[in-house]
C-alpha cells in the first residue's frame, strides 16, 4: 500500500480519536445531569420522607439483679457477705412474625425531575413466649447466685425516618389496644416508637399481637425479620422493583401493574441473635443489616440510557468513517479528511441532542427526533459528498438502521452485551467480505480520479485508483 493511502488512514484514525473528546464531554454533561437528580432526590427526602427500614417489635426489660458477694476487710482482717445490686435491660424478639406490606406508589417532581415515592400500610402479627426470658433468668441467678426481678416491659418499633410515621398505630395486645409515644427506648436507635407495656413477664406464657403501622417514603422499603420465624410478604403498583438486603424473596411476580413477593428465614437465616447480644453489650444494634425489601426504581431511566448509548459513540464513527473508505476504494471517489470530520461532528451531536430532548419528552421520542434530525443532515450533505443523492440517503438510512438497533441494546437489560458483541462482530464481518477482493498494494499505482456517477471499479481484472 503507498504512503499516500497508508498516511489518510492515520489521519483518519487520529481524527477518529479526536472526535472522541466531544463524546467524551457530553459524557460528562451526562453524569453532570445526574449528580443535579441526585441532589433533587436529596431536596425532596428532605421534604418528604427518605428511604425507610422497619424494625420490630422489640420487646425492652428491664432487670435488677440482688446477690451477695464475699470481698476482704481490711479492719477485720476477714471476708464480709456484701449486697450488691446490678441493672440492665433484655431485648426480646417474637417467636413468630409476620408481615404484610402493601404499597401505592406515586411520583414527585422538581422541575424536570421525577423522584419515586411511596405510602401504604404495614401489618405486623406473630406472638412473644418467655422460653428465652425463663432461661436467661435462671442464667443470671446461678451466675451470681442472687435474685432478678423484672420492671415494666417497653415495646418498640424502630422507624428510620420517623416523619413518615402518618399516624398512630393500631394495634391489639392480646386484647387490648396499646397507646405509642415517640421515640424507639433504645439509646442506640433513638428513631421508632414505642409503647408501655407493664409488668409482662408475670403475664401468660404467650402474647399475641396485631399492628397496623400506616407509612410512606421514597426509593426504597425494608422490614426487619425481627422473629425466630418470620415471613414478609410485599405488594406494590410499581412494575420495576428491585428486590435487596440480607435475603431475596423465596418467590415472586413482577408484571406491568405491579408485583408480588414474599420472604421467609428461620432462625438458621436470620441469625438475629448476636445482634441482640451486641445490642445489650455494647449498645450497638444493627438490626438494618438483616432486613429486606425493595427498591422502586426505573432501571433503565433516560440518563443511563443515554450513557449507555454514548459508549458505542466511537464505535458508530469508526464505521462510518470505514464505510467512507471503502466508498473511496469501490467507487473510486475523493473524500477530504475535513468531510469525514463533518461527519463524525454530526454523529457526535446526536448524543447531546438526545440528552437534551429526553429531559423534556419521553425517551424514545427523544431518541427518534434526535436520530431523524441527524440522518436528515447527514443524508442532504452526503448527497453532494458522495455525488449521488441516491448514496446519501441510502447511507443516512443505513445511519438510522443502526441507531434503531442501537436503541435495542440500550433498552435491553438483560441481552446489552450480546447484541453489542453482535453488532460489533456483523460490521468487522460486513468489511472484511466487502473487501476481500481488494489488492492494496496495487490501490495507489495512479492519482484517483472521480469516475462517472453510477460507473464501478472492476475489482479483478483493473487497477483500481485511489
Amino acid at each position: 500500500m503507498s504512503k499516500k493511502i497508508t498516511l489518510k488512514l492515520i489521519v483518519i484514525g487520529f481524527l477518529g480519536l479526536l472526535l472522541w473528546i466531544p463524546l467524551l464531554l457530553e459524557q460528562g454533561v451526562i453524569y453532570e445531569r445526574m449528580s443535579y437528580r441526585d441532589q433533587v432526590t436529596h431536596d425532596i427526602a428532605s421534604k418528604w420522607t427518605g428511604n425507610q427500614t422497619i424494625t420490630g417489635p422489640v420487646m425492652i426489660l428491664p432487670w435488677q439483679l440482688e446477690y451477695t458477694e464475699k470481698q476482704w476487710n481490711d479492719t477485720t482482717k476477714s471476708y464480709l457477705l456484701v449486697h450488691k445490686k446490678k441493672q440492665g435491660q433484655y431485648l426480646l424478639l417474637p417467636n413468630q412474625f409476620d408481615s404484610q406490606v402493601n404499597i401505592n406508589n406515586s411520583t414527585r417532581n422538581r422541575g424536570i425531575y421525577q423522584i419515586p415515592v411511596y405510602n401504604g400500610t404495614v401489618e405486623m402479627s406473630g406472638s412473644f413466649q418467655r422460653t428465652k426470658l425463663h432461661k436467661y433468668q435462671q442464667d443470671l441467678e446461678a451466675k451470681y447466685k442472687g435474685s432478678l426481678s423484672w420492671g415494666d416491659a417497653k415495646l418498640s418499633i424502630l422507624v428510620s425516618d420517623m416523619r413518615g410515621i402518618v399516624s398512630e398505630p393500631t394495634s391489639d395486645w392480646n386484647g387490648n389496644s396499646l397507646s405509642f409515644a415517640a421515640g424507639s427506648g433504645l439509646k442506640s436507635s433513638t428513631q421508632g416508637i414505642h409503647a408501655e407495656l407493664g409488668s409482662w413477664a408475670d403475664e401468660s406464657e404467650t402474647t399475641h399481637f396485631f399492628f397496623n403501622l400506616q407509612i410512606k417514603g421514597m426509593e426504597r422499603l425494608m422490614i426487619t425479620p425481627a422473629g425466630d420465624n418470620s415471613s414478609i410478604s410485599m405488594s406494590s403498583d410499581w412494575p420495576h422493583p428491585s428486590f435487596n438486603g440480607r435475603h431475596l424473596p423465596t418467590d415472586y411476580t413482577v408484571e406491568d401493574t405491579g408485583f408480588q413477593a414474599n420472604w421467609k428465614t428461620s432462625p438458621f437465616a436470620g441469625d438475629l441473635a448476636s445482634v441482640l447480644k451486641e445490642c445489650q453489650n455494647s449498645n450497638y444494634c444493627d438490626f438494618t443489616s438483616h432486613a429486606v425489601g425493595t427498591d422502586f426504581i426505573d432501571p433503565i431511566d433516560m440518563y443511563s440510557q443515554a450513557e449507555r448509548s454514548i459508549k458505542y459513540g466511537l464505535l458508530f464513527i469508526a464505521v462510518t468513517f470505514m464505510l467512507f473508505f471503502l466508498f473511496e476504494v469501490l467507487k473510486n471517489l475523493q473524500i477530504h479528511v475535513i468531510q469525514y470530520g463533518m461527519v463524525g461532528l454530526a454523529l457526535a451531536l446526536f448524543y447531546l441532542l438526545l440528552v437534551s430532548l429526553s429531559e423534556h419528552i419521553a425517551f424514545i421520542w427523544a431518541y427518534v427526533i434526535a436520530t431523524i434530525a441527524c440522518c436528515l443532515l447527514l443524508g442532504l450533505y452526503l448527497s453532494a459528498v458522495l455525488q449521488s443523492k441516491a448514496r446519501g440517503y441510502w447511507f443516512a438510512t443505513g445511519i438510522a438502521g443502526l441507531y434503531g438497533l442501537l436503541y435495542m441494546i440500550i433498552s435491553s437489560e438483560g441481552f446489552a452485551l450480546l447484541m453489542g458483541s453482535i453488532l460489533i462482530f456483523t460490521t468487522l464481518a460486513v468489511s472484511m467480505l466487502t473487501t476481500r477482493n481488494v489488492d492494496w498494494y496495487q490501490l495507489s499505482r495512479s492519482t484517483p480520479q472521480n469516475s462517472p456517477e453510477g460507473e464501478e471499479s472492476d475489482l479483478e481484472g483493473k487497477t483500481i485508483q485511489a
